[in-house]
């Protein structure tokens, strides 16, 4: 048994999420006696509410959201009106009684967890539920949207947190944002987090190889990823399966353009990405879809939720999937699977307790290592055909992720909520690798090339804490918002240190133009094994001060403390250390400032300034660590929510300077590794548009366009993580329309992905560095669902439909690697 993978965390995950399979398949009598109980009336509890004077619509949103309820009327019905808001503890019929009172505006519970408001004065007497005086058929608009996406059927989101800690709506938070909702990324079939994050406004992608995809926003690495605000720092050179995540058990993605130093502890320059949880819901829900696709993939998905006992005060959700099949690349296949379970339970009226667990795995098999050779012996550029796979067929990156997490929340009388959130987090790789990649063939014989070969291993463990509070105070007789938190991080990442190469192992390829990966697998010695340990502490705060109705401030900062200690490699030879490094930062405080000011009802203007700290982990040619990165990230802008938050856009305008920013220098053929040098005076600049939501009823659109020019100041492009290989213009859009008559079942979309020239540093055969361009890369996505009822779906995608072809990366070991040509998928959703 490999050392990657010992049976613990998934026999421990498994326990977990089969016990709450069975006892969540077991209580599908339960929500009718819910339900029941619901209808008589018991909806006596009372809730929290500080929801401030302001119009309608907006306060609607926010007491939804607190209320756990769907709200439903035309968005024409509360357009202008005002309601005098309110603050204390209600039940849901009092509180929507009084934001309603003096507006003529009545309500009416439809369902447990579902309210209609109508206008008496526009329903025909005698009928119960008609808005509009029309007909039962007119089209009423899911309103009050909160943070959660599922079933809203919603391309945004009412509230998002992830910016400041603060539950904002898009309009109200002073930074570019973007939601990937759960309805996007079903219509997208968005199964992995590569699949999610192609779609997202100011993010691209270069996917490496075969299985690693490294994330860049405004031509910045993205380095860290949040899981429910958890933050896990990412590698992009082992991986360990973060860039294939799957999305079965995810709701939706927060995505915080620019620098965010406050929550994420390192003032990261490109964005923030925050990867939510699905949570349990009130009412039973289950489905099961099953999708084939193109090269025999076939892929299936099970999620089931809802309460466990006869109150609700126990709900639980399980939710799996599994895929296995081929791939446009020759003899790699891959196969998959994901568990997760969680159980929320209401301790007292006012305490929930939520603990889960979460398991992936991954095990493909022909995993290319760097991508395919760009030059011929001659000097003359490849051109192969996108099938070619470098890879040997018994080369692997198997690799698994596990976390357990567990979450206190309690809230007060006062308006004031209080979080403990502990996450336990574990992953692994066991990777044996061999891929052609290296070299230059020539062209008549094929011969000149060579396999890289290596065998790594590793697991990290990360542990951490994290405590939350926020709520309403008062300030010169105004309401005001304050947050303040603290959290701790350790993570250890340790494994075995193998021979580089094989033992006797002949890595050359007599003739590339026959190869097909069919090689004997070569023996690893073990030679020694590393250790690495990141100790993160950070404290935060934020307040925001509201001087009018129309103008909001927030002020925060963060105090930010890490310890690394890279031990470097044990010798089993010398039973000696070496290349051990460390470094640490003390007190390191990180400002924020941002401004909203409402212009309209439906406009805002806004500004935000953050600094830039940032310890890296890349070293110079003598082994020593760069100083972190520092400066300063600046955004202004305009934001609009239209049809009460349906629609929300924004335009914005960005600036970023930093210094010791990494720049790859060299190779250092001995330890294989690349070595940097410190850039200072990078700036970087752009502006971004962007659309998301309904824009009429039935008709979703996610639109965005980013520029992003990143140069040193003497003007030339920085070779790192400001990748060249990161283009400058990218727009991105995906809409879908459901027709309407009697065409109402069908529901069609598509959409483009358009981006200029990338560049990429590719050794030659002349022995220098070429500058390698690709043009402009157009492509087309294309899909298509018919509902047969409310219960059963069938959906069709194809990705690329006009089959281009390009690069994903470039430069890379100098090779490039094809993106994925087109494909088919075609799946089928079962709702019970």
């Amino acid at each position: 048994m490999t050392r990657g993978f010992r049976g613990g965390a998934s026999l421990g995950a498994g326990a977990l999420i089969a016990g709450l399979a069975t006892a969540l398949m077991a209580s599908v009598a339960v929500p009718a006696l819910a339900q029941q109980q619901a209808e008589k009336g018991e909806r006596a509890g009372k809730t929290q509410y500080t929801i401030p004077a302001g119009p309608l619509g907006a306060a609607i949103t926010r007491f939804g959201d607190r209320s756990n309820l769907q709200v439903l009327y035309p968005a024409d019905l509360v357009r202008g009106k005002q309601t005098a808001g309110l603050s204390g503890s209600y039940t849901p019929e009092a509180a929507l009684a009084q934001l309603l009172a003096n507006t003529g505006l009545t309500y009416r519970f439809t369902s447990a967890n579902t309210v209609t408001i109508s206008d008496p004065r526009l329903t025909p007497a005698g009928v119960s539920g008609l808005i509009d005086g029309s007909t039962p058929l007119d089209p009423i608009q899911v309103e009050g949207l909160g943070q959660t996406t599922e079933n809203t059927g919603s391309y945004t989101t009412g509230q998002m947190s992830t910016a400041t800690g603060l539950p904002l709506p898009i309009r109200e938070t002073p930074q570019s944002v973007t939601v990937v909702t759960s309805q996007l990324m079903q219509d997208q079939e968005a199964t992995t987090i590569s699949d999610a994050l192609t779609s997202a406004t100011g993010i691209t992608l270069q996917q490496y190889d075969s299985d690693r995809t490294e994330f860049f926003a405004r031509g910045f690495a993205l380095t860290e990823f949040q899981y429910d605000g958890v933050v896990v720092q990412t590698d992009g050179v082992y991986d360990y399966g973060l860039s294939n995540a799957d999305m079965t058990i995810y709701d939706r993605i927060e995505i915080v353009k620019g620098a965010n130093g406050l929550l994420q502890g390192a003032g990261s320059p490109g964005a923030a990405v925050n990867l939510v949880r699905k949570r349990p819901t009130d009412e039973f829900q289950a489905s099961l879809t099953g999708g084939v696709g193109s090269w025999q993939t076939y892929r299936t998905e099970m999620d089931v939720s809802g309460p466990l006992n006869a109150d609700g005060s126990l709900r639980g959700r399980f939710a799996g999937s599994y895929e296995n099949g081929e791939s446009y690349l020759d003899h790699y296949k891959k196969e998959k699977f994901t568990l997760y379970g969680v159980l929320e339970a209401d301790i007292t009226d006012n305490t929930t307790l939520t603990v889960g667990s979460d398991y992936q795995r991954n095990l493909p098999r022909g995993t290319s290592w760097t991508g395919l050779p760009m030059f011929y012996s001659d000097g003359t550029t490849t051109d192969w055909d996108v099938s070619t796979n470098p890879a040997t067929d018994w080369s692997r990156r198997d690799t698994y992720t596990n976390n357990y997490f567990a979450t206190l929340a309690h809230e007060f009388d006062n308006g004031w909520n209080l979080d403990l959130t502990f996450n336990h987090r574990r992953d692994g790789h066991d990777s044996v690798l061999g891929s052609a990649g290296g070299g230059w063939p020539d062209p008549v014989t094929g011969a000149g090339v060579f396999q890289y070969v290596g065998k790594y291993e590793g697991r990290v463990i990360q542990n951490t804490f994290d405590v939350k509070a926020s709520g309403p105070i008062e300030l010169f007789g105004r309401e005001h918002d304050l947050m303040v938190g603290a959290t701790a991080s350790r993570s250890t990442d340790k494994g075995p240190w193998y021979s580089y190469g094989g033992v006797g192992y002949d890595p050359s390829v007599p003739n590339f133009f026959e190869w097909d990966g069919d090689t004997e697998e070569p023996d690893f010695d073990v030679l020694g094994r590393y250790e690495t340990k990141l100790v993160q502490y950070g404290t935060y705060a934020a307040v925001r001060l509201k001087p009018t109705d129309d103008l909001s401030v927030i002020l925060g900062s963060r105090i930010s403390w890490w310890d690394f200690d890279d031990k470097g490699t044990y010798d089993n030879a010398t039973n000696t250390w070496a290349g051990a490094a460390s470094y640490s930062v003390k007190g390191e405080v990180t400002p924020y400032f941002g401004v909203v000011y409402d212009v309209t009802d439906v406009y805002s203007v806004y500004g935000s300034y953050t600094s830039i700290f940032k310890p890296q982990g890349n070293q110079d040619a003598s082994g020593n660590y760069l100083d972190p990165e520092q400066g300063h990230s600046f955004e202004t802008g305009v934001k609009g929510s239209f049809f009460d938050g349906a629609l929300n856009t924004t335009a914005a305008l960005f600036l970023t300077k930093q210094d010791n920013l990494a720049e790859q220098a060299g190779y250092d053929p001995v330890t294989g590794t690349y070595y940097y040098t410190a850039a200072d005076g990078v700036t970087t600049k752009g502006f971004e548009i962007e659309a998301s939501g309904e824009i009429r009823p039935d008709w979703n659109i996610y639109a965005g366009y980013t520029y992003s020019h990143a140069r040193k100041k003497n003007g030339d492009r920085v070779y790192s993580f400001v990748q060249t290989a990161a283009p400058e213009n990218v727009v991105k859009l995906f809409t879908t329309y459901r027709l309407p008559g009697e065409w109402e079942k069908l529901t069609i979309g598509g959409g483009v992905r358009w981006q200029d020239k990338i560049y990429g540093y590719v050794w030659s055969p002349a022995n220098v560095y070429e500058d390698f361009t690709q043009k402009n890369v157009f492509l087309v996505d294309l899909m298509a669902r018919y509902s047969f009822n409310e219960k059963v779906d069938v959906t069709f995608n194809v990705k690329n439909a006009l089959n281009e072809k390009y690069f994903t990366t470039l430069g890379n070991f100098d090779t490039g690697f094809y993106g994925e040509p087109r494909s088919f998928n075609v799946s089928t959703k079962f709702k019970f």
